[in-house]
């Protein structure tokens, strides 16, 4: 069987499969099903739009406390247990949405499926920070996240084929759990022992230079750091998911072209993660404040321009600039890290910080027209790129590690 180097040792492929299928649920909760609201509205009249949004909002606010309950478990349960338990649930809450005849049970549905979902997140990423250093770490954190945004991309477009035969139909991209599941098999100890593989379940520690953590202080100020800036980028980053078909409906553009457009800034989104170590080779020292000028331009085009290219341009630019940064993000967390073994509860704490961000964004916004919602994430983007290259030094927004890893030098960890 065809082993794969991990920096410090070798693991089964079908051991980085199965990893690598865990991601293929991490980002469906809520906005796979967006093109459905309009239809649930039609299906329950009596339902208000705030209800038929809380389908999309309510899984991400129960996928936050779920997400660091899973990586405070991390430390002591064995996370093949963690896994195989949370992949239940979000399967039998994909199941249990082909029985919901009300708006009430669908919510209560929408937040099981949260609940499972934040489960799955940390692990979906700390198995490979566990497994894999250096550069292959940091591939690999590239690859997981082209693999969960490509996923929301097919999914969204499954949605959207099926979603006018049966309002219940589009519920169905939930069952790919069923893949994860009966791939989880090859993370056991048993077939990682047969295989004479590294066990994710208890991978050792591979730290061999200090952490940029240092003491407890700078830990926590690299901790916030990070959350506080993948926060600012992922509520300005989704905003062009929530507001652009408000803006292409003023504009008399039609529900399929918004598709379009949403599309392709999911795509975006998926590009970057798998070809992670160009970008940050093409950039190198840059590569943050590149990443935030193209969402800042993303972000100015579509309201300043109020023409089908710009608004495709617009959603390209941010999505490339927030694929970008998704996966640095983790491999920082990675890094922050005590231990290898930490690594997941780390990663927790840096990934409920997507996920809050999605949640509040239309909260944090209400009452805004769609204009100035771009142009105040415009804004906010352009002090983040301030900050960026007066404190470019700063571990938060240097690439030093990433860059060490590929051009050569030792890697923190």
């Amino acid at each position: 069987m065809k082993k794969i180097y991990t920096g410090k040792g070798y693991i089964s492929a079908l051991t980085l499969l199965a990893i690598w299928s865990l991601s293929l649920v991490v980002d469906l909760p809520g906005l796979a099903v967006s093109p459905v609201v309009s239809v649930i509205d039609k299906v329950f009249p009596g339902s208000t739009h705030l209800e038929c949004q809380l389908l999309e909002i309510l899984p991400n606010f129960c996928i936050f406390p779920f997400i660091l309950l899973s990586g405070k478990l991390s430390e002591s349960r064995d996370k093949v247990t963690l896994v195989v338990v949370g992949l239940v649930v979000f399967l039998l809450s994909g199941i249990a949405y082909f029985f919901c005849n009300d708006i009430i049970s669908l919510t209560i549905v929408s937040c099981t499926l949260g609940m499972g979902c934040g489960l799955i997140i940390p692990l979906a990423a700390g198995l490979l920070a566990e497994t894999f250093v250096g550069k292959y770490r940091l591939d690999q954190m590239g690859i997981k996240s082209g693999i969960a945004n490509f996923t929301l991309v097919f999914a969204t477009f499954v949605v959207g084929l099926i979603e006018g035969r049966n309002w219940h139909l589009p519920f169905v991209v939930y069952l790919i759990a069923v893949v994860p599941l009966v791939m989880s098999v090859f993370l056991t100890r048993r077939f990682l022992s047969a295989n004479h593989a590294i066990s994710v379940t208890a991978a050792p520690d591979a730290q061999t230079a200090p952490s940029p953590a240092g003491d407890s202080r700078s830990f926590r100020r690299n901790l916030w750091g990070i959350i506080i800036f993948y926060l600012l980028v992922t509520v300005t980053g989704i905003t062009l998911s929530f507001y652009i078909p408000f803006l292409m409906q003023k504009h008399g553009m039609s529900d399929a072209t918004t598709g379009y457009v949403s599309a392709a800034f999911y795509l975006a989104l998926t590009i970057p993660g798998f070809w992670l170590g160009r970008v940050v080779k093409m950039f190198r020292y840059f590569t943050i404040p590149a990443c935030v000028i193209s969402m800042i331009a993303g972000l100015l085009v579509i309201p300043l321009i109020p023409h089908l290219w710009a608004y495709f341009l617009g959603a390209v630019l941010v999505g490339f600039g927030y694929g970008a940064l998704q996966p640095i993000f983790y491999d920082k967390a990675a890094v922050i890290a005590p231990t290898s073994a930490k690594s997941t509860k780390v990663l927790s704490y840096i990934m409920s910080a997507n996920y809050l961000g999605v949640a509040v964004c239309p909260l944090f916004f209400a009452g805004l027209g769609s204009v100035s919602a771009f142009i105040i994430s415009a804004v906010v983007m352009a002090g983040v790129l301030v900050m960026s290259l007066l404190f470019r030094h700063w571990f938060i927004f240097s690439v030093e590690n990433e860059i060490k890893a590929y051009v050569g030098g030792s890697s923190v960890k």
